[in-house]
């Protein structure tokens, strides 16, 4: 992986996400840019530059995030080595897996990131939290499928290897 390129994209996304992302509402939820490149990237590159990747997307959440500094790094950190490190190489590039990845850590971000707040008892109510991850979760998956489409295409221009390189992560 190159790090410049994949750094200067997240820079973007975390301007993107903490300026545009809530304003693409769906009910009182909204899309999380940041999952959806960190499922992107995660599936190119091996355990070690996921974990990486997913700090460095995360240490961006953490800076626009009202939560305790350092949760989104390290939670972030470890969806980008889990999923890089269960990843086929070849489901990479199917729009169903990256959308199924983009699900799967938007549950595992939004609950992480909802902690705290139950730990001290202020917590919202179960029935808004559910309704709230369930959307933030579908919509982060069909965006995960879009932009790691776009990532998979041009793969070079986002840091990454060309696919055919791939197989040796």
């Amino acid at each position: 992986m190159r790090w410049f390129p994949f750094v200067l994209v997240a820079v973007a996304a975390v301007l993107l996400q903490a300026g545009l992302m809530p304003l693409v509402e769906f009910g009182d939820a909204f899309p999380d840019l940041l999952v959806a490149l960190l499922v992107s990237f995660a599936l190119g590159v091996g355990p070690a530059e996921g974990f990486a990747a997913g700090a460095v997307l995360g240490l961006g959440r953490d800076l626009f995030s009202k939560g305790p500094f350092g949760l989104g790094m390290a939670v972030s950190a470890i969806l980008g080595w889990l999923v890089s490190r269960r990843r086929p190489v070849a489901l990479g590039e199917r729009f169903p897996a990256r959308a199924v990845f983009g699900f799967l850590c938007s549950v595992a971000m939004s609950l992480a990131l909802l902690l705290p707040d139950v730990v001290e008892g202020c917590g919202p109510a179960w029935g808004f939290v559910a309704r709230r991850t369930l959307l933030t979760a579908v919509s982060t998956s069909v965006l995960a499928a879009l932009v790691g489409a776009l990532v998979w295409r041009k793969a070079r221009w986002f840091g990454l290897r060309r696919r055919s390189e791939f197989a040796d992560v």
